[in-house]
């Protein structure tokens, strides 16, 4: 009994010791900080601008999606729920709040994104969103930070 607990507590604890993935150093995780930040910024230009394609150019063609509704969607699915949304706005605004990292092993890093939305519908109707979510998780991918997966929360938008 004891030699098959030894060999479980082993097979549980080496795996974890034997993760050979590097972490960032913290002059790379400022650099990374600092490339992830400006792709954010990227993506939240190109949404005020409501440009699909050029909102899609820092993202994976592997990346899926959890949308507001709970639906979890690929890209294409995702570029076109955005098309459709930003088909009935005449205009959006989008003001960041705060972005937190956390930097996991293997070129990984959690974007933790908060901010505000403000929105004009073409029939004039404007739409708030004070507390609106994104975490982004990004991965070096051929020496380019992507999107691989992003996760959206919000409550309903007031009047």
């Amino acid at each position: 009994m004891k030699t098959i607990l030894f060999i479980m507590m082993v097979l549980f604890f080496i795996p974890g010791c034997s993760n050979t993935v590097a972490s960032l150093t913290p002059q790379d995780q400022d650099t990374a900080k600092k490339e992830i930040s400006a792709i954010v910024k990227l993506i939240i230009q190109n949404l005020e601008k409501m440009d699909v394609e050029a909102l899609f150019q820092s993202y994976s063609d592997s990346s899926d999606f959890f949308t507001t509704d709970g639906s979890m969607i690929n890209l294409q699915s995702f570029k076109n729920h955005n098309a459709a949304w930003f088909n009935a706005l005449s205009s959006l605004k989008v003001t960041t709040v705060s972005e937190y990292y956390r930097f996991l092993p293997g070129n990984t890093v959690i974007c933790s994104w908060t901010g505000k939305f403000e929105m004009t519908l073409k029939s004039g109707e404007q739409l708030k969103n004070d507390k609106f979510g994104i975490t982004y998780i990004f991965r070096k991918i051929d020496n380019n930070w992507k999107v691989i997966h992003q996760h959206a929360s919000s409550l309903p938008p007031s009047q």
